[in-house]
């Protein structure tokens, strides 16, 4: 039996459940407020949630064998967790989320090197921020942060560093950014003793696999091209890396049938290049899961 921590109370838990449904590992558990679950494959494997920030150390120490918490919580815990898989925020439906520096409307420094020394800063990142003010040498005071940290100004701090995707909560609390420290991806981490453990360690990256192939299928488009077979080697230098010929047409109209798999941040761009190199048409489709071979384990 394997043993995985899943993020509770933020936005990635509910992008983190969505991303093991659609993989076929529904997360069962009796309510939503249960800090306890199942997941039917493979095992069973059990599940447990945790605040992001606490995944990365309860991996480490081996009470879970793996877990999926952001990047920035592995950076400012400092704990030796194997990294698995990192799900990049690719499509329009994922949104990225960014670890900030913010100061008041009226406060005039335009970027982190404008704040005075001993400048009062409220994080729930008191590592990642004091390395990012001591690699500017500027002296700083870190106020640690439990939550709510736009509130803890003008009291406690003068500015602070915070997470988000939007940047609306800030504004809604008169600050601004003026500087983005990291921008967040959701990482999927494996403790050392589990990773050592051969049959572990294999049951870990079978449940990677399946998440990567959802998570790499809602990331691309499958676009089917009809093109002139006299503009074909026009249309195919437009195509992108990842395609091929998939045959002509039904009535031998002169037409020929390419394929390729696009990331659909670059889908309009490239439509438009095919499009212009000589294309008839050009038609998208979603893929449900892209499955790759993945790298075999050194022995």
């Amino acid at each position: 039996m394997v043993s995985l921590a899943l993020p509770k109370g933020s936005p990635l838990e509910r992008w983190t459940l969505d991303l093991f449904a659609a993989a076929g590992l529904g997360v069962r558990r009796p309510s939503d407020r249960s800090y306890r679950a199942v997941v039917e494959y493979d095992g069973p494997i059990q599940v447990a949630f945790y605040k992001a920030r606490e995944i990365p150390l309860v991996v480490e120490s081996g009470a879970f064998d793996f877990g999926l918490t952001g990047a920035e919580w592995i950076e400012e815990t400092g704990a030796k967790v194997e990294p698995v898989k990192t799900f990049p925020y690719l499509t329009a439906n994922d949104r990225p989320w960014r670890v900030v520096l913010a100061v008041p409307l009226g406060h005039p420094a335009e970027r982190a090197g404008d704040l005075p020394p001993g400048v009062r800063v409220a994080t729930e990142y008191p590592n990642i921020g004091r390395r990012f003010f001591q690699s500017l040498g500027l002296p700083a005071e870190m106020v640690r942060s439990y939550g709510a940290t736009e509130a803890k100004i003008p009291e406690l701090a003068d500015v602070v560093i915070d997470a988000g995707e939007s940047g609306s909560t800030l504004w809604d609390n008169d600050l601004r950014i003026i500087e983005t420290l990291r921008t967040c991806t959701p990482h999927l981490v494996a403790g050392p003793r589990a990773w050592r453990d051969a049959e572990k360690r294999a049951r870990i990256q079978r449940v990677a696999r399946l998440l990567d192939s959802v998570h790499a299928g809602a990331a691309r488009a499958l676009l089917t091209v009809r093109a002139p077979s006299r503009d074909l080697a026009r249309v195919t230098s437009s195509m992108p890396e990842r395609s091929w010929r998939a045959g002509t047409g039904l009535a031998g109209d002169g037409l020929v049938v390419v394929q390729g798999l696009v990331a659909r941040r670059d889908l309009a761009e490239t439509v438009d290049a095919i499009l212009a190199a000589g294309a008839v048409d050009v038609m998208e489709s979603s893929l449900g899961k892209m499955a790759t071979v993945w790298p075999k384990d050194p022995p």
